[in-house]
């Protein structure tokens, strides 16, 4: 098992932002889940944790983050995806905003229930493996 608890106290990202040499007034929510970097191709180990692995050997770490910047803004989740097509683990973050609206007589401000918007509708749509298989495609290499 591996204390990922010390690692993230070693952090360099946070590490620098406490030391004002970074992203000023930026801000992340907390980590809970494990390194999002670097695994083995298609797998759910780290690079060179395998003993019989040919890669070299690297200490995992957070390098894919969410960084906010601004008033009216509260994560509500900060969590990790675990898709495999690459080296890197995806994070997605859910926010609510306070919104205001310039109306010619008044400023009106929105509660997050009438623009809430839905973790699915700010992602790429991507095509994962059987998707693809299912057009025909069959010489598609995942790295």
């Amino acid at each position: 098992m591996h204390n990922w608890k010390a690692l993230l106290e070693k952090d360099q990202l946070r590490s620098e932002q406490r030391g004002g040499r970074v992203f000023p007034g930026w801000n992340e929510g907390k980590i809970y889940f494990p390194p999002t970097y670097k695994y083995s191709d298609n797998s759910d180990k780290y690079a060179g944790d395998d003993i019989n692995q040919k890669e070299k050997k690297r200490t995992p770490a957070w390098c894919d983050r969410i960084l906010w910047y601004g008033r009216g803004l509260s994560q509500l989740s900060y969590v990790r995806g675990e898709s495999r097509f690459s080296d890197h683990r995806p994070v997605y973050s859910m926010f609510n905003a306070e919104v205001e609206s310039i109306n010619h007589s008044r400023i009106q401000k929105m509660s997050s229930w009438s623009s809430q918007l839905e973790i699915e509708e700010l992602l790429p749509y991507s095509y994962g493996y059987t998707d693809i298989n299912s057009y025909g495609y069959t010489d598609l290499n995942f790295y």
